[in-house]
């Protein structure tokens, strides 16, 4: 790769495709069958020498050079949530820039889950194209992440407590009691066809929020070497293997089943009614 200048951090220093490449080689990205990537472009102020389409092909060739078997990245829409049909060719992510741009790339395949999408470039197709009906759950990709070998969580650019959605498939796997399977229902466009289907996604009940927990358990991966995480520019980069991640997941829920959700009046009330009060973006 030719070096080049991508984001300029608050001390006036350029990170650049070089830099980035050789972070993500020293942090083990490149050492695994599949790599699930998370991404936020917070390293800094982009290069406006650069347009934004050239800037994210950058950052993608990147990636590419990495010579993972299969790059996954999340392509969520929560369609069936929100009231809207998923179309797998048009309807586009809600998980930023990056991830947009690498859906709609030569070879890359998109799950039919008008849910939680993931679109996948490279091997082992079937993460995407052999899943079920549950966006959480059997035959789910997260599923299909958990009985595979060597799989690694990336997150560049962004925190693990802030979008580590894996966690929330470990949830269903563990039975926590807070969270249930509900129905959504809607219109799928793919290709010709044109027909009414139904997805189920493990939610929390009504009265169930999240607490600060998913930054603890990041801080204690940390702490205990089981993820890494490395500066650059205004950012980070971290990375967790699959393994180490739902075993410290498992941990966390034997000190309190509890860990990471805060209860009304610490009394779990199974309360189904599900009601938003804007687009639905994240679990």
């Amino acid at each position: 790769m030719k070096e080049l200048n991508l984001f300029l951090d608050k001390n006036k220093n350029w990170v650049t495709n070089i830099e980035l490449f050789d972070k993500l080689m020293g942090i083990g990205a490149h050492d695994c069958e599949v790599l699930y990537i998370h991404s936020s472009l917070s390293f800094g102020m982009p290069n406006n020498a650069l347009k934004k389409k050239e800037l994210l092909a950058e950052l993608y060739t990147v990636l590419l050079n990495l010579n993972v078997k299969t790059l996954c990245m999340p392509t969520f829409t929560f369609s069936f949530c929100n009231g809207k049909e998923y179309n797998p060719i048009t309807s586009k992510s809600k998980m930023g820039s990056l991830n947009e741009y690498f859906r709609v790339q030569e070879n890359v395949v998109r799950s039919i889950d008008p849910l939680m999408s993931v679109a996948l470039l490279g091997n082992d197709k079937d993460i995407v194209t052999g899943i079920g009906k549950e966006s959480i759950g059997v035959n789910s990709t997260f599923d299909k992440l958990r009985h595979r070998d060597n799989v690694k969580f990336l997150f560049l650019g962004i925190k693990i407590g802030d979008c580590f959605t894996y966690m929330h498939y470990l949830e269903w796997l563990f039975k926590v009691d807070y969270r249930y399977d509900k129905i959504f229902k809607g219109t799928i466009q793919n290709g010709d066809k044109v027909y009414e289907d139904e997805f189920s996604l493990f939610v929390r009940y009504k009265e169930v929020k999240p607490n600060l927990g998913s930054y603890n358990y990041e801080q204690m991966m940390y702490e205990k070497g089981i993820a890494k995480i490395i500066n650059i520019g205004d950012s980070t980069i971290s990375i967790v293997e699959e393994k180490d991640a739902a075993n410290a997941y498992k941990n966390c829920l034997d000190i309190d089943p509890n860990y990471f959700v805060t209860l009304k009046n610490q009394v779990l009330e199974k309360d189904k009614t599900f009601e938003l009060e804007s687009e639905m973006i994240a679990l």
